[in-house]
């Protein structure tokens, strides 16, 4: 069976015949789809309670721990996922709860810094770029080949560095220098890396329905989908503060 790897943080260490042959509770795109809408259900309830207690009283329930600790709990949560498909139920509403809850707290932080609708704004991007996507992929315009995955790769690796030479200069203070149109730049490109992102989660989904593999790993494939959105999204409110700024 055909390999299905790409440099998502879940799908990254999957290796051949991990997933088996065909089975008899083979994937389909309903259950697969089903497993997505409830991950996404509870990430975006999370991330609405997470989002509108800060913004309605400036405080964030936990405080900096909960800033902290949630992110690392999505990220023990991924790893787990992606080691035991059979926890990976489990694991991906762990990750749902703690990821949604960092993330309400990342936007209501935006929210109060920028205002404007900025988190709503970056939402409806979101939704967009999903579909557009969505599109490019069943309509045969963007083909994901080998060549593409690898070409993918070479620019998250890229990203992956240039973001940690920015975190080691923001921390001596050396961003300072910066100009908007540079983060504008980066911020941009990281935007358009993870919309494409989703072209290679969509073709891992059609490979594992059209190799007839177990249902169990339809979890592991939302969650692989779902930590793409989450980049995306975080990406885009990153995008969308920076030209805030550059209006004002």
């Amino acid at each position: 069976m055909r390999m299905f790897r790409s440099t998502n943080p879940v799908m990254g260490r999957m290796q051949p015949g991990t997933m088996g042959g065909t089975s008899d509770y083979p994937a389909t795109i309903g259950t697969f789809s089903v497993k997505l809408l409830l991950l996404t259900g509870v990430l975006i309830s999370f991330a609405a309670f997470s989002f509108f207690n800060l913004v309605n009283t400036g405080n964030l329930t936990g405080g900096i721990v909960t800033l902290i600790a949630t992110p690392i709990i999505a990220f023990i949560s991924v790893i787990v996922a992606m080691r035991n498909p059979g926890l990976a139920p489990y694991f991906a509403f762990i990750y749902a709860m703690t990821q949604g809850i960092f993330m309400g707290a990342i936007s209501g932080v935006y929210e109060l810094s920028f205002g404007d609708g900025i988190v709503s704004t970056a939402l409806m991007a979101t939704i967009g770029v999903f579909f557009a996507m969505g599109f490019l992929y069943t309509s045969g315009l963007v083909k994901v080949t080998s060549r593409f995955r690898r070409v993918m790769f070479t620019l998250l690796l890229g990203l992956f560095f240039s973001s940690l030479v920015l975190l080691i200069l923001s921390l001596f203070g050396a961003l300072g220098g910066l100009s908007l149109g540079f983060l504008l730049f980066i911020s941009a490109i990281s935007s358009v890396v993870a919309a494409l992102y989703l072209l290679i989660d969509f073709d891992n989904v059609s490979n594992l329905i059209a190799s007839g593999a177990d249902r169990q790993y339809e979890w592991v494939f939302a969650l692989s989908l779902m930590v793409t959105l989450v980049w995306l999204y975080i990406e885009l409110l990153r995008l969308i503060a920076i030209l805030s700024r550059r209006r004002n």
